[in-house]
C-alpha cells in the first residue's frame, strides 16, 4: 500500500485530463506532439510481463519480469521517428486504437512538483475488417510540474495482464 500522501481533487482532476489528452494525442497518431508537449526528457518508459509462478516460489520479483520496453527520451524518439516515416507496412492502413484509462490513484511523491500515479486501461487496435486486438495493463506514473506550470510524464511502467502476448506486434504506446 502506498503511504503517500493522496492529491486535492483538483490535482487530481487535472492528472485525469493529462491522462485522457495524452490517450486521445496517442489514438488521433500525434505521437510527436504527445512525445514534445508531455514527456519529460528524462523519461524512463518500461513495458513488462511477470512471469507466473507458484505462490510458494518465492523467488523476488525482479526475476519474474521480463522487459519488452526499457527506453529513454532518445529512443521514444527513435520510435515516433519511425511512425513518421509512413514505411511501417503493419500501419498501412492505418490501424484505429482506442485507448481507455481508468481507476486513476494520484499522490504525492517526497520530491516537491511530482505525483505517484496509479492508473489501467485498455487499448483497443483496429486494422482491416478482421483485425483487431486488445491490451488489458496496469501503469505506475510519475508525472513531474515542469517550469511553465504544465504536468510532463516522467516515468512509466506498464504491465500487461498477460503473460503471454498475443498481440501481431507492438507498435504502439500505452
Amino acid at each position: 500500500m502506498n503511504d503517500h500522501q493522496p492529491v486535492s481533487m483538483e490535482v487530481h482532476h487535472e492528472i485525469q485530463q493529462f491522462l485522457y489528452k495524452e490517450a486521445r494525442f496517442l489514438d488521433d497518431e500525434m505521437m510527436r506532439e504527445w512525445l514534445t508537449d508531455m514527456v519529460d526528457p528524462e523519461i524512463r518508459y518500461q513495458l513488462v510481463v511477470r512471469d507466473e509462478r507458484f505462490r510458494k516460489d518465492k523467488s523476488p520479483d525482479r526475476e519474474r519480469e521480463v522487459y519488452l520496453f526499457d527506453d529513454d527520451f532518445t529512443i521514444l524518439d527513435l520510435r515516433v521517428k519511425q511512425f513518421e516515416t509512413g514505411l511501417q507496412y503493419m500501419n498501412d492502413p492505418a490501424q484505429r486504437m482506442i485507448r481507455v484509462v481508468s481507476n486513476v490513484e494520484a499522490f504525492h511523491r517526497d520530491s516537491d512538483g511530482e505525483f505517484e500515479v496509479h492508473s489501467y486501461g485498455i487499448a483497443s487496435r483496429f486494422r482491416r475488417q478482421y483485425e483487431g486486438e486488445r491490451s488489458v495493463f496496469r501503469r505506475k506514473d510519475v508525472l513531474r510540474r515542469a517550469d511553465d506550470g504544465t504536468l510532463k510524464l516522467l516515468s512509466r511502467r506498464i504491465e500487461l495482464g498477460e503473460r503471454v502476448v498475443r498481440n501481431k506486434n507492438l507498435l504502439f504506446f500505452l
